[in-house]
């Protein structure tokens, strides 16, 4: 119960008080947009609370809501604005969390994958925090451009070049840091 018209269902259902609608819109999301925050602010508590905060916000705008456009879009803008509203607060650049997946058996497959993640987690985190969070939306989110856009407020032609920057710039401090020994 994942696609656009069983959301707009949903939707329809909280609007009319429906503690259920609520409830599914809130199990189908909580997960991706815990995730999100959490990869953004690498911190347990506080990604816990900003996405409560998000959800709140959800469903007391949710009459506000474009039922013509994508729901995940107006949700995830809504936890960017929290999450940056977060980080003018603390004073903090975002970090980025490079989530560990259980390995197989064999010991140096391991150490080579967590070695990769290391890379890359590091070269992220050398990244402004646009840029980090442009690779997140994109690649571990799968946003689209225009996703993105909305959800970041920036031309989508302004996404797309500072993902190719972005991209550029990993793929640079990722050779470089092999090279060394």
């Amino acid at each position: 119960m994942n696609n656009q018209d069983d959301t707009v269902d949903l939707i329809q259902q909280a609007l009319t008080g429906e503690e259920r609608a609520c409830q599914s819109i809130l199990n189908l999301y909580k997960g991706r947009i815990f995730s999100y925050v959490y990869r953004l602010v690498h911190n347990y508590h506080d990604a816990e609370d900003i996405t409560f905060d998000t959800f709140i916000k959800c469903f007391r705008s949710l009459a506000m809501f474009d039922q013509s456009k994508p729901f995940t879009t107006w949700l995830f803008t809504i936890a960017h604005n929290l999450t940056v509203d977060y980080f003018r607060k603390h004073k903090t650049p975002p970090e980025y969390l490079v989530e560990m997946h259980p390995g197989g058996d064999d010991p140096v497959t391991e150490y080579e994958r967590k070695r990769r993640a290391e890379i890359v987690d590091d070269a992220l985190a050398r990244l402004a925090p646009v840029d980090r969070e442009l690779v997140i939306l994109f690649h571990k989110e799968e946003h689209s451009y225009q996703e993105i856009a909305g959800i970041m407020n920036l031309p989508v032609t302004t996404i797309k070049t500072r993902l190719h920057r972005a991209r550029k710039k990993l793929h640079d401090i990722v050779c470089r840091k092999r090279n060394k020994p």
